[in-house]
């Protein structure tokens, strides 16, 4: 079966370098707009999107960023940092911060465009991290946990394919194990 959810959700790969081009504003919106629609506990929608364009503040994210993906960081025309609320909902912020990640990922390939997931969330929290950096960059309240940096524009070089397992490797009847 096929559809176009489908295709985005098979074909969307993280990608490590990008062309500088602008993106234009009207999908920008959609991407966030895909974020603002995430299910999330409750419906507590405790997710924050700040959209970088300036230089500046993409050379010093990607500073603190694990190395293989600091160029796409730069040279990629928008990052997303998708920041929760602790307060808001303290029980599930994890998963309604990723579920919103992914809804603009998915949201960005089906527009044309590629993004690349750069996970920065730290469980414990830890002062020296680099969820703990990024915050203190975008001047983050203490509240506020950063779950990642999505930046998106469009890909320097062709995406390759991936191969997943197959289904009956990771699914099971009732029971762990059980085919």
């Amino acid at each position: 079966m096929t559809n176009p959810v489908l295709d985005a959700i098979k074909n969307r790969r993280t990608v490590l370098r990008f062309e500088s081009t602008k993106i234009e504003q009207e999908k920008v919106n959609a991407v966030l707009e895909a974020g603002q629609w995430a299910p999330s506990w409750l419906n507590k929608q405790p997710w924050s999107f700040i959209v970088v364009t300036d230089q500046n503040i993409k050379e010093k994210l990607s500073q603190v960023v694990p190395t293989i993906f600091v160029q796409g960081l730069k040279e990629a025309p928008i990052c997303i940092a998708v920041a929760v609320d602790t307060e808001e909902d303290p029980h599930h912020f994890v998963e309604d911060g990723s579920v919103a990640v992914q809804n603009m990922a998915l949201a960005a390939y089906s527009l044309g465009l590629h993004s690349g997931w750069i996970g920065v969330f730290n469980l414990e929290g830890e002062r020296k991290s680099a969820e703990s950096q990024v915050r203190k960059i975008l001047e983050l309240s203490e509240t506020h946990r950063v779950i990642a940096l999505l930046p998106i524009g469009r890909a320097r070089q062709e995406v390759s394919k991936t191969e997943r397992k197959t289904l009956y490797q990771i699914t099971y009847q009732n029971k762990y194990g059980q085919h």
